[in-house]
């Protein structure tokens, strides 16, 4: 039997000692990994994830998973284009492409937080905390290694590396993966260049209710926002929509009302509050 025609086992998700755990290219097996194919390409799709989550990360505060999608992308490429079916070198490309969505994290979470507290970072001291935080990164977690994948085996399910487990073994939901990825791409990148780049409609539609303090309501009708909510699920995605709707018809209201009566501004505000638009407040007082 083929790998091809093979399931990752029952056995993955635990019910057995680590230790006795047999993977499915079993070690004993000679497959080709570390290639200058898995490389290079994982490589690019680190760069490529690492750009789309700060943007998304910056855009609307979530980052998106780069381990399924990468591993659908590695799968359909290395296959089709350059005729290779190891399975091993699509997790490396996986693994390299996951590697860009942790390295974006920590430069989104953590370096804009620096900046409002008034350090002011060079391009060049971005890079450097972004490759040493990274070096620190691999060092701290790979004395743990042992520990947290073959000790705790079954404890914890990691369910991202468990799908993107499944995806790879399973190369008839890669292949038809990797077409979905493409025409999302595709439509995607239409939608934005005919919105954002030709400008033939706006990507923002908003409504001020002059009676309730000013406040807005709008949406913004971007491709990204679609996929990140389809990513996130309805629950998450419920959650955040309530927290727009507090935040608008809620607490934007009460300090346009409740600041009115401020003598002088209020930081990090450098204007009164009753001269504020709702965006000024929501920029000042609810965003961050």
């Amino acid at each position: 039997m083929t790998n091809d025609s093979k399931r990752l086992s029952k056995q993955a998700y635990g019910g057995i000692k680590g230790e006795d755990y047999i993977p499915f290219i079993p070690t004993t097996e000679v497959m080709p990994e570390a290639t200058g194919y898995s490389i290079i390409m994982g490589i690019i799709f680190a760069v490529v994830f690492a750009a789309a989550n700060t943007y998304l990360g910056l855009k609307v505060g979530l980052t998106i998973s780069a381990g399924i999608p990468g591993a659908i992308l590695a799968t359909g490429l290395l296959k089709s284009i350059f005729r290779r079916n190891s399975i091993l070198e699509a997790n490396y490309v996986a693994s390299l492409a996951a590697v860009g969505e942790s390295i974006a994290g920590g430069i989104i979470f953590v370096l804009p937080a620096i900046i409002l507290i008034g350090y002011n970072l060079s391009l060049i001291t971005v890079a450097l905390v972004t490759v040493i935080g990274g070096i620190m990164g691999v060092y701290f977690i790979t004395p743990v290694r042992k520990y947290l994948i073959v000790q705790e085996h079954g404890n914890l399910i990691y369910p991202e590396s468990m799908a993107q487990a499944e995806v790879l073994v399973n190369s008839n939901q890669g292949g038809q993966g990797f077409k979905s990825v493409l025409k999302g791409l595709g439509v995607g990148l239409g939608y934005k260049v005919l919105s954002g780049g030709l400008g033939l409609w706006s990507e923002t539609a908003t409504y001020t209710i002059v009676a309730y303090q000013g406040t807005m309501i709008g949406i913004d009708t971007l491709a990204s926002l679609l996929g990140v909510g389809f990513i996130v699920g309805t629950s998450t995605s419920i959650l955040m929509f309530a927290g727009s709707v507090v935040a608008w018809l809620g607490f934007i209201p009460l300090i346009k009302f409740f600041g009115t009566f401020a003598p002088e501004p209020i930081f990090p505000s450098t204007i009164l509050i009753s001269e504020m638009s709702a965006t000024q407040i929501w920029s000042n007082y609810i965003k961050y």
